[in-house]
């Protein structure tokens, strides 16, 4: 007698045989009897459905026992109608059943996160101000900033429009998200410097808990999964990048990749039969992959080369379904949904607010168009009895056909896009253009660590995973293996490769850690059955420790390494605030106030002077050659009326007449045969001599008499910063014996001349700053 009337109850006890279960059904549901090689499903499952009734043996063949019961049974489940049924089957497909002691060592697993992003308050927190990392996050404060002052509230989309052309089609969505969850919380200067030195952590916490989901839901094992998250937390290419105050983009994009590779991974699981389909799972992940595909391609211009990995994904599902004999468009159903959604969303934006070019907003549009060509020659290669290597050849063809038809029918087009490949490959002077293994890069052990060398190994086992029909394992893979190479391209996708290398780190972990009888055999399979978590013995701990830091240690280094070289350093600080209180005593407005300086912190100097810090465009053309002439009124006239503070730093200029050399090492005083200056009032100086800051003035005139011809020099103390530094002019007397000498520094000069003479004037702030002239009498 079949057990088969009681298959709804042996589902709700098994609730992870329900894929099984419903697969086998469709099956048999196509077929008047079967055999083992027929159905998609491992032999462990199988053996359990027999033994619970739902199948039986029919002579040589199986059958479902009671479809109808079966069927019943599947759809009492499905959840339709029922939003607590939908949120437990969306919780069953993620793998995430809030498992006490699972739930406690995730949360400790993001503190150390957590930790390892904020350590650094103290350099982002100083006093008032919020001191934002680097150079960049002050170019998204700004674009914020000006928003929320033409916004009447969060409702106020409108002021959205305030932003420039180069933002629209540059990072339109993270500007809008950030300045909307600011004006939440009132949206004033001050709560806008908190949301932007905050959001970086909050990215790195919300990526650590889909890396989480996807470790677990790829590899069913739990232990992956806390040990990608604590691998992740020591990658210094992604900790400095998420780290307090790096206000940058690139901490915007990481969790829309996480979100979208998790949905695929949940649709392609969850798909596996005409019945699943029926189920809400595939659909939720659909709406996922959706809204993470147009996240990214509306968040980052770049965006487009994130959604590479799904086109890989895609046609490698259409051969994997090839070669087991199955329909293409079964499984990959609710990812043309999603790649849809995400096109139908990302047009739509596009077309209402003009974000971002046609060519990138149409990418979601061209890789839909992309998915339904490869699914149909996959039915099509089923349908005629094609084999997957047939079918990769045709792909491949039809790939080439594209490029060529792209490339000469859509001229306009292409050159566009051509343009945006010449960026990719470009390499200037910007650090994150290298390449990953570039000698001129700040070097991968010093972004990756060894996490690298841990997972690659596991990275070409993914592969063999995928290869086996492991649908988890394929999504990994994919994206773990373009990102490492639009890595190798250009260094700034370590951050977006970060969490892939974290989870296979965290597989080859726990393998060898198994290995070495530390835990036991990771499963990899991807199947209902999760590994759970056991707390091991004290001395099996200290062993794991030990184990992590061997591959972490080098990483747990260079996280603080990499994240102090972003910092905001106290000179570049303090010399800030010097040029700002001058200024405001002044009473100087932009541009009479604008900072020149060193391209990669004039951002920084012209946010808190001025609060103009878009754009460092005029100080990389004009800085170089300003502190490289040797000609003080040819650098002064490339300046004039467009500059009021210079700030030096340290530099390989040794030529001792250089605008370099008088500034930063002789403070604009007369050094041997040298001449001093005039227009350079010396504001600053940093307690270890690496910033000074310099406001332009006109210069005070001294006048006086002397013997005709004879040299006259000018010399006052300058006290600055806590510090006294000489300052000396000097300059001939003509025919006549008058003479007139142009200083910087206001103070009490002593004036001699060669003949001995000696005498005093005081020159006062005014005069240095109003052009003014005082007379010895």
């Amino acid at each position: 007698m079949s057990d088969t009337p009681g298959a709804g109850a042996v589902l709700d006890d098994r609730p992870e045989l329900r894929d099984a279960t419903a697969a086998v059904l469709a099956v048999d549901d196509e077929q008047d009897g079967w055999t083992f090689d027929d159905i998609p499903i491992d032999s462990g499952q199988f053996g359990e459905l027999v033994s619970a009734g739902i199948v039986e043996k029919d002579g040589d063949e199986y059958r479902v026992a009671d479809p109808d019961a079966v069927r019943a049974a599947l759809d009492g489940k499905s959840g339709v109608g029922s939003d607590s049924e939908s949120g437990t089957a969306l919780g069953d497909a993620l793998r995430f059943d809030f498992d006490a002691r699972a739930t406690g060592l995730l949360v400790a697993a993001l503190a150390v996160v957590f930790v390892a992003r904020t350590y650094v308050i103290g350099s982002i927190y100083r006093g008032d101000d919020i001191v934002l990392s680097s150079n960049d996050p002050y170019y998204y404060r700004y674009h914020v900033e000006q928003v929320a002052a033409n916004a009447g509230g969060a409702a106020d989309f409108g002021a959205l429009s305030v932003i420039p052309d180069v933002v629209t089609n540059g990072e339109p969505l993270t500007i809008a998200t950030l300045w909307w969850v600011a004006s939440l919380f009132g949206g004033s200067k001050a709560v806008i410097g908190h949301v932007l030195a905050w959001y970086p952590v909050v990215s790195a916490l919300v990526t650590g808990v889909l890396l989480y989901l996807l470790a677990v839901r790829v590899s069913s094992d739990r232990r992956v999964g806390l040990a990608s998250v604590l691998f992740l937390a020591f990658i210094p290419g992604h900790a400095f990048r998420t780290s307090l105050g790096f206000a940058d983009h690139h901490a915007f994009d990481y969790p829309w990749l996480g979100l979208t590779a998790l949905a695929l991974v949940v649709a392609l699981t969850t798909a596996t039969s005409r019945t699943s389909l029926r189920r809400p799972q595939p659909w939720i992940a659909a709406v996922g992959i959706g809204v993470g595909i147009a996240g990214q391609v509306l968040a980052w211009e770049a965006g487009p080369l994130l959604v590479l990995p799904v086109c890989l994904v895609v046609l490698g599902q259409t051969l994997l379904d090839g070669s087991n004999d199955r329909s293409a468009l079964v499984r990959n159903a609710p990812v043309l949904a999603g790649v849809s959604l995400g096109a139908i969303l990302a047009w739509s934006v596009h077309t209402v607010t003009g974000w971002q070019t046609a060519l990138v907003a149409s990418t979601p549009a061209l890789l839909t168009l992309g998915t339904v060509v490869v699914i149909a020659t996959a039915e099509a290669a089923r349908r005629f009895g094609g084999t997957a290597r047939q079918l990769a050849v045709v792909d491949l063809g039809l790939g080439i056909v594209t490029i060529l038809v792209f490339r000469f029918g859509f001229t306009e087009q292409w050159a566009t896009f051509d343009r945006r490949l010449d960026t990719l490959f470009r390499s200037d002077a910007i650090a994150e253009t290298y390449g990953l293994f570039s000698a001129d890069a700040f070097g991968f052990l010093f972004l990756l660590g060894l996490t690298l060398f841990l997972a690659l190994p596991a990275m070409v086992w993914g592969i063999d995973l995928a290869r086996n029909d492991r649908s988890g394992w394929l999504v990994a893979s994919s994206y773990a293996w373009v990102l490492l190479a639009l890595s190798v391209i250009q260094a700034r996708f370590v951050g977006e490769l970060a969490p892939f290398l974290a989870l296979f780190a965290g597989l080859a972990f726990v393998w060898a850690a198994s290995w070495v009888d530390l835990a036991r055999p990771v499963l990899t399979t991807g199947d209902s059955d999760l590994r759970d978590v056991l707390v091991p013995d004290s001395r099996a701990v200290a062993s794991l420790v030990v184990l992590f830091l061997l591959f972490g240690a080098l990483g747990m280094v260079q996280v603080p390494v990499k994240t102090s070289q972003v910092l905001v350093e106290d000179g570049t600080y303090d010399a800030a605030t010097a040029i700002e209180a001058d200024a405001a005593d002044r009473g100087l407005e932009y541009p009479e106030n604008y900072v020149l300086s060193r391209w990669g912190q004039n951002r920084v100097y012209n946010y808190f002077v001025n609060g103009e810090s878009r754009s460092y465009g005029y100080a990389r053309q004009n800085y170089g050659p300003f502190v490289a002439a040797t000609d003080p009124d040819e650098a002064h006239n490339r300046i004039s009326g467009r500059v009021g503070y210079v700030v030096t730093t340290e530099m390989e200029l040794e030529e001792p007449s250089t605008m370099y050399a008088r500034l930063h090492q002789h403070f604009g005083s007369q050094n041997g045969d040298v001449d001093g200056l005039a227009r350079y009032r010396l504001l600053f100086t940093s307690g270890d001599g690496s910033h000074k800051a310099f406001a332009v003035v006109p210069g005070g005139e001294i006048r006086g008499t002397a013997a005709p011809n004879s040299t006259v020099s000018v010399v006052t103390t300058v006290g600055v910063s806590d510090r006294e530094v000489d300052y000396e002019r000097q300059t001939t007397a003509d025919r006549n014996g008058e003479f007139t000498v142009t200083v910087a520094n206001p103070g009490t000069y002593t004036v001699t001349t060669d003949s001995g003479s000696e005498t005093t004037v005081e020159v006062t702030e005014r005069t240095v700053y109003d052009g003014g002239n005082v007379t010895i009498e």
